[in-house]
């Protein structure tokens, strides 16, 4: 389906840009059950020839992106747009070697988390897993994985997005288009579940900590100690806080919270910022370019960037981060800057991917079982001034075996 073509079939859905529509709790697999789990990101170029038609294709979708044109002229917008900054873009390729990571990682993560579900998902429960990468934007495509899927002949669907945090303009957009490819002429269908967020998830937390304590080993020892830490989320629009109820900024708090809970650093100064959103609407949050400035103005010297919502390195942390974020820093007296590697195949994420999946199905000879409850409320998110949504992930797996329920 071309981006023009989806834009002229988009309508709005609340229950499918929030999630609630995908919601079914854990699905019953019986013996001999093939179970798609489904690797949904946004997606990236790879080469720099791709730039212009992946921003073409990020601008002409309703549900991530807000231009104020009437829809009519939204295409011829976002030609020029992408075509604007594509330059940029393919320019950005040049300093980070060539070519964006994105995709490989994420094939990685794809092999990693069927080998953990494989070994580990009770045998007897006869249960076959096929891991498949669908991106919104670029390749693997969902149509591709979706073709591969029918091949394989999956029977039951996981839809597990490659962002831990939920978003109308990230996992919303995945599924708002992954709906519209079911309603095409003989689409096939599946029972299909969502792992919403894993925002809270203990060994995505402990994982991020050892990202940290990984960066602050890159500084010099004696200025260690005063190292500011910057987490750095991607970038959504405020819109979406009160149109559809976003729970995006809480959850990425509540990742933070959860993070320096684990640490024990109260001394240490943390902040929160957003990069900027493409297109026309005003940012979820405080930008990276403005706390940047901040702790410049506050005399820091020393700063950590910690990517909290990418669980692997891509252009927007190898460039918009490590050398678009570094330059600025370093022109307002930053003399220490580093940014953290990206999670990758760290093996606490892939078994929190899979223990998210394991949570969402069931062996049908057990009965119902209630999906992943959301957690009491922790503190009030300091975007929003909400309450902070997180999920509780003990004994969420119990399909796992003990080795991994308890891995470190």
């Amino acid at each position: 389906m071309t981006p023009f073509e989806y834009l002229r079939r988009f309508r709005p859905d609340r229950a499918t840009l929030t999630g609630e529509a995908f919601e079914l709790g854990a699905l019953a697999v019986e013996p001999g059950s093939t179970v798609g789990v489904v690797l949904m990101g946004l997606g990236g170029p790879s080469r720099p020839e791709e730039a212009v038609p992946f921003l073409y294709s990020r601008l002409m979708d309703p549900a991530e992106v807000e231009l104020r044109v009437p829809q009519f002229a939204r295409h011829r917008a976002a030609r020029l747009l992408a075509r604007r900054r594509g330059r940029r873009l393919a320019q950005a390729f040049e300093l980070i070697g060539g070519a964006s990571p994105l995709r490989r990682h994420a094939e990685e993560q794809a092999r990693a988390l069927q080998r953990v579900l494989s070994e580990g998902y009770d045998r007897s429960a006869g249960v076959d897993f096929r891991v498949y990468v669908a991106m919104r934007h670029g390749e693997p495509s969902m149509e591709a994985a979706r073709a591969q899927m029918a091949e394989d002949a999956v029977t039951k669907v996981v839809l597990l997005p490659l962002q831990p945090h939920f978003s109308a303009a990230t996992t919303g957009s995945s599924l708002a288009y992954w709906s519209a490819l079911e309603d095409e002429p003989a689409a096939d269908h599946w029972p299909t579940t969502l792992v919403r967020d894993y925002a809270g998830h203990p060994k995505l937390v402990h994982a991020l900590s050892e990202r940290i304590d990984e960066g602050l080993q890159r500084f010099p020892r004696e200025v260690r100690d005063r190292v500011q830490i910057l987490f750095a989320a991607h970038g959504a629009q405020r819109r979406h806080l009160t149109a559809l109820d976003d729970p995006y900024c809480c959850q990425v708090q509540a990742t933070v919270e959860a993070v320096l809970e684990a640490r024990a650093e109260p001394e240490r100064s943390v902040g929160v910022a957003f990069e900027t959103p493409l297109g026309a609407g005003r940012p979820v949050g405080p930008t990276v370019d403005d706390a940047l400035d901040d702790l410049a103005s506050d005399g820091s010297s020393a700063v950590l960037v910690v990517p909290v919502s990418f669980i692997s390195d891509r252009v927007e942390t190898a460039f918009d981060l490590d050398v678009t974020a570094r330059g600025r820093a370093a022109g307002r007296g930053v003399s220490h800057f580093e940014v953290t590697s990206g999670l990758n195949c760290h093996a606490l994420l892939i078994d929190a991917l899979a223990e998210s999946v394991a949570g969402h199905v069931r062996p049908a000879s057990d009965g119902p079982r209630a999906p992943v409850p959301p957690a009491p409320s922790r503190s009030t998110c300091a975007v929003c001034g909400r309450a902070v949504p997180a999920r509780e992930w003990p004994d969420a797996a119990p399909h796992l075996t003990p080795r991994q329920r308890t891995a470190a």
